[in-house]
């Protein structure tokens, strides 16, 4: 069996590193809640909000580019249908328009009457 050449504690050290960087990554990338992540590595819920908060403390260029990356995330379920909502009253809303300049040109070429103008005095 080889040995590690690196003494036990500055192995730990490395894991624990290790584990701190995948626990903050989950978080802010793949935006599990303490929870899941508390089941997933086997530690407590306190202990997964403590060791977010050491590792923005201590890798903070780290720590602010993944914020920015975790916004990049594309927008779950809820937020696509309210997209896709608002895109289809958009259209509604633009035919709508579009219909109420046909009647306004239309008026004026059959009664000679320029709405547009007709409703300000």
């Amino acid at each position: 069996m080889k040995q590690s050449p690196l003494s036990p504690s500055l192995e730990s050290s490395i894991q624990t590193a290790q584990q701190d960087y995948e626990i903050y990554r989950l978080y802010r990338l793949e935006h599990q809640s303490m929870k899941s992540i508390s089941a997933k590595i086997g530690i407590s819920a306190s202990s997964v909000w403590k060791r977010i908060h050491t590792f923005e403390a201590s890798n903070p260029e780290i720590s602010i580019q993944m914020q920015r990356q975790g916004k990049d995330v594309t927008p779950d379920k809820q937020l696509q249908a309210e997209v896709s909502r608002l895109q289809s009253e958009l259209k509604r809303e633009k035919l709508r328009a579009d219909f109420y300049e046909e009647m306004v040109a239309f008026g004026k070429e059959v009664y000679g009457i320029d709405f547009k103008k007709a409703g300000t005095k």
